[in-house]
């Protein structure tokens, strides 16, 4: 025999329903990524241990600052060596990406031009 479906009890009851048969039919969107400092991949010895170096001479050479050790870039390289420069920021680039190390302005460092621009020693790359 043939049921005829129930009435809803109210007329919300029946909006209730639409409601929720649209909501199940929606898709909820994919959660974003997380990035963090923590998923970033390892660096390879050889760039870690030129992190540690530099890193070492900041910080026998640098002053406390706020919180924190800093060096004027144009005082680490004549100690780093007034030669290799793209090689020290290069490695103060990578330093910052990894959060080794910080500095205000560009990502890249220039010689006669960021002389004045503080690095400070973040967190201890051991």
């Amino acid at each position: 025999m043939y049921k005829k479906p129930e009435k809803p009890k109210n007329h919300l009851a029946a909006r209730l329903n639409k409601f929720q048969e649209t909501i199940n039919l929606t898709r909820a969107s994919p959660t974003p990524e997380i990035v963090s400092i923590h998923d970033q991949q390892e660096l390879p010895a050889n760039v870690i241990n030129e992190i540690k170096h530099v890193f070492q001479l900041i910080k026998d050479n640098g002053q406390q600052g706020d919180y924190a050790v800093q060096l004027k870039f144009g005082e680490l390289i004549p100690i780093f060596g007034d030669t290799q420069v793209a090689k020290l920021v290069e490695i103060l680039s990578t330093a910052r990406k990894h959060g080794y190390m910080n500095y205000s302005g560009n990502n890249l460092l220039e010689q006669d031009q960021d002389e004045d621009v503080y690095i400070k020693l973040i967190k201890t790359p051991y």
